[in-house]
């Protein structure tokens, strides 16, 4: 009796909590009703957004989870909310002007809008593959990429795009592709799972991979001085500079050495299975006019890195696992000190130095400092992270991330703080949503 008792008390508890639930759920279904009408509230849950892009100081545009996007044309004072016609997780948009932009999302959509974000078309479904991230260098040139070493190009705004492929890549599994930036029609980089960086200087005809020892994965890359700038897992950042001669002529003979090996471990399997062991010719990569030294930077950083942009001041910012960060590049030129014992003396030691200084080129020391922006004093900083950054041409750093939070610093104070998340009543004035049109 008393075991049929409990098991009716249960029972009670959770009918009543049944009841109380849809009693609640009536009241704010009907308030949100009753508010939608006056125009004075609109609900969002605190999704995760992912993508930033601010083609300009006022316009700027975010996305994240079920295809929706959030738009500002007065710098961030007032946001709308569109979807943008798929209940897709939209990775990254690429803005080449306030009116026209890509994105691409999980389920291997490429979106384009000429309509400042209002409507998107898909242009392309690639069903079946994570598309990661999308980059235009102009209205017509662009690339998109994605898991499998995906690699989407388009040379005609995105009427048409071709598959293309890497030129390379030795490793067992094909690496998944999470960062591309585009320079102009014929130049871009990519990076990856594995360390994978790769390069075209001819629009994509040859994707050639670049030598990296550091098998870290790399999540996004921007153009950075004379070079790149790469970050990722396990608060990895990379610098990407045009390699000397010297250089590539060492990254051939490692080759060469990584071959030899492989060969002499085949042979030594083949013999001990007793079998003829037929040696593989070794294929020397295509000769290009660049390659990249990659070279990761000694920061002391271990949370994960998810995006990078560079600023007009010539510096990158980069968010992640509770940081917002500024690398610069610091460039010191030699210093020669001559002897000063008479005027003779100085005359002949200064000589020599410029006929040195002539036959070759003096050596350059590029340090790359790595500082924390500072964040208010009531941000939560430990318990967040940022996965899209983008930078105005007059400074503002706009950043978004966890439960729909949209964040705002500055790279001339170095200090950022919460701007507004997209769930809070009255952040947002809807535009649509997937019940169609408001």
């Amino acid at each position: 009796m008393k075991e049929t008792l409990s098991i009716n008390n249960k029972a009670m508890h959770f009918i009543s909590a049944c009841f109380l639930a849809c009693m609640l759920s009536t009241a704010v279904f009907a308030a949100d009703e009753a508010s939608a009408e006056e125009g004075k509230f609109h609900r969002f849950w605190p999704d995760n957004l992912y993508a930033v892009d601010f083609p300009s100081d006022k316009v700027g545009y975010i996305a994240g989870y079920s295809g929706s996007l959030f738009k500002t044309e007065d710098g961030g004072e007032t946001w709308s909310g569109i979807y943008m016609g798929t209940n897709e997780l939209i990775r990254k948009m690429s803005f080449v002007d306030e009116q026209n932009g890509w994105a691409v999302g999980h389920r291997g959509s490429i979106l384009h809008t000429a309509d400042a974000g209002l409507t998107w078309e898909i242009q392309k479904t690639d069903a079946g593959v994570y598309l990661r991230d999308i980059s235009f260098a102009d209205l017509n040139n662009g690339w998109a990429v994605g898991h499998d070493t995906h690699i989407w190009h388009t040379a005609d705004g995105g009427k048409t795009w071709e598959s293309q492929h890497l030129t390379g890549f030795e490793g067992r599994d094909l690496p998944r592709l999470h960062g591309v930036i585009a320079k102009d029609a014929n130049t871009a980089i990519l990076v990856g799972e594995f360390g994978m960086v790769a390069h075209t200087e001819d629009a994509g005809n040859l994707w050639m991979v670049s030598f990296n020892d550091d098998p870290g994965t790399l999540l996004s890359v921007d153009y950075f001085g004379d070079g790149a700038i790469a970050v990722g897992l396990d608060g990895g950042i990379y610098t990407l500079m045009q390699s000397t001669q010297e250089q590539r002529d060492e990254v051939t003979k490692m080759r060469l050495a990584k071959h030899a090996k492989a060969e002499a471990k085949a042979m030594k399997k083949a013999k001990r299975r007793k079998k003829a062991y037929v040696a593989k010719e070794y294929v020397p990569f295509p000769e290009t006019e660049v390659d990249y030294q990659v070279t990761r930077v000694d920061s002391e950083i271990k949370e994960h890195l998810y995006g990078v942009t560079t600023a007009s001041n010539g510096r990158a910012y980069v968010v992640g696992v509770s940081t917002l960060l500024q690398v610069a590049a610091n460039v010191s030129e030699p210093t020669v000190e001559i002897p000063v014992d008479g005027v003779e003396a100085v005359v002949k030691e200064a000589k020599k130095v410029i006929d040195k200084l002539t036959e070759e080129e003096p050596p350059v020391l590029v340090t790359y400092p790595v500082d924390s922006l500072k964040p208010a004093e009531e941000f939560p900083l430990p318990y967040i992270w940022m996965g899209g950054v983008s930078v105005t041409p007059s400074g503002d750093i706009w950043a978004a991330g966890i439960g729909g939070l949209i964040v705002k610093g500055n790279t001339t104070d170095m200090t950022f703080n919460t701007k507004l998340n997209i769930a809070a009543p009255g952040a947002v004035k809807l535009i649509s949503n997937r019940w169609g049109e408001k």
